[in-house]
């Protein structure tokens, strides 16, 4: 088939990739025909280019990633599926593209992809990662009705003209069917999150050497640092464990509330927190092996379900979970159903604390959840079981 990704983040960092990539490069080897438009990088030119044996349109645009103003990203976000579709115009328009397959977010680009299906007929998968805007509103991003209601329009319009949408959990679906009853419910399917399986051998630095963490508990904080992780969750464990100094919680990775986190960090005099900038995936695969624990973090105001991506490499490499969440997600019933470690809703401090001892205290709690979590990533989450269920369901659709 002639595969069509659309990625609002595309590495072009060899030693780096993402669940999108990871998909799209499943597809390859399975000897599809992949194109994948993205926004340019590095101050690339809008053109093609051969990338990992993926045909790729990188296309100049505004700035997508870790834009702090909501009224900048916003148009950023309105704005891209122009720039998308003058470059797909000039350069792959005429090609009969057999399925296309588009993340959430932005939800904005369902404007491209019914202007490629009118021209193609190509089966529309939608990713649903983000239900936008209601996950968006819930912490405050969307304050205004009228902005509200332009975005909830263009969701139903998604929904509307997706042939599947691929759904993270049980919890996404059940979400999804009961707030938008007009939809036929046979087109919502499971795509859990996933990720390229990396063996342990093939991660060979010694962080704990390289930073001076070898005789530390490491509790790790990895990936985007923006609205929706609650980082104040950081800073309350980084407060109460402060006057242990055995134990660090290490935050890797960038967005828009990184700012704030350092500055809480600082006005509170917490030694105990080490900041370091994104990596590139290899390189922080790497700290994921050598840490104790995965920290995960959910704005307890979420209605919507929400199911962190960064859980996958905590799993793929057996470390165990520690999360805070909100009341309406499902994530905690799969860590239980995972065995992959503990959770609790933010702002019982009193639960979330007992369930860090219990790891804390007990090296082989930490282990077995480790492999437990493993065990449920090879059964449910790597890359190529999320090609092979994209495809039988897109063929079971047809």
């Amino acid at each position: 088939m002639k595969v069509l990704f659309l990625m609002l983040d595309l590495p072009a960092d060899m030693n780096s990739s993402n669940l999108y990539l990871d998909l799209a490069l499943e597809f390859k080897e399975r000897k599809h025909e992949v194109y994948v438009i993205a926004p340019a990088v590095d101050n690339q030119e809008t053109g093609m280019y051969n990338e990992r044996g993926l045909k790729v349109l990188r296309v100049a645009t505004l700035k997508q990633k870790g834009v702090k103003s909501i009224i900048r990203k916003g148009f950023a976000q309105f704005v891209l599926p122009y720039q998308f579709r003058f470059a797909y115009d000039k350069n792959i328009k005429g090609l009969p593209f057999d399925l296309i397959l588009m993340p959430t977010p932005p939800i904005t680009l369902t404007k491209l992809v019914l202007h490629i299906k009118k021209k193609t007929n190509a089966f529309f998968y939608l990713i649903l990662r983000d239900i936008y805007p209601q996950g968006a509103a819930d912490i405050g991003l969307v304050k205004f009705r009228l902005m509200y209601d332009y975005l909830r329009v263009l969701e139903i319009k998604t929904y509307k003209n997706a042939d599947i949408i691929g759904c993270m959990s049980s919890g996404n679906i059940n979400y999804i069917a009961k707030h938008n009853p007009y939809l036929d419910k046979s087109k919502l399917k499971l795509l859990p999150n996933w990720q390229k399986e990396i063996k342990d051998d093939e991660l060979t630095t010694d962080v704990r050497k390289k930073y001076n963490l070898e005789d530390k508990y490491i509790i790790l904080f990895g990936g985007t640092i923006g609205y929706a992780q609650k980082v104040d969750n950081i800073v309350v464990l980084a407060e109460h464990y402060q006057s242990n100094n055995h134990i660090v919680f290490l935050v890797i990775g960038n967005g828009v509330m990184k700012p704030y986190l350092q500055n809480k960090v600082t006005e509170r005099g917490l030694g105990n927190v080490v900041f370091m900038d994104g990596l590139p995936r290899d390189e922080y695969l790497n700290f994921v092996k050598s840490s104790d624990v995965g920290l995960i973090t959910i704005d307890e105001r979420f209605t919507v379900p929400t199911i962190p991506s960064k859980t996958t490499s905590y799993l793929s490499l057996k470390l165990p979970v520690l999360a805070i969440i909100d009341q309406h997600t499902d994530y905690g019933q799969i860590i239980e159903e995972a065995g992959a470690g503990f959770w609790s809703v933010g702002g019982d401090s009193t639960l979330l604390y007992e369930n860090f001892d219990r790891l804390y205290h007990d090296s082989e709690l930490r282990k077995q959840c480790g492999v437990n979590g493993y065990q449920y990533f090879i059964r449910n989450l790597t890359s190529e079981l999320a090609c092979q269920t994209v495809m039988s369901q897109v063929n079971k659709s047809n």
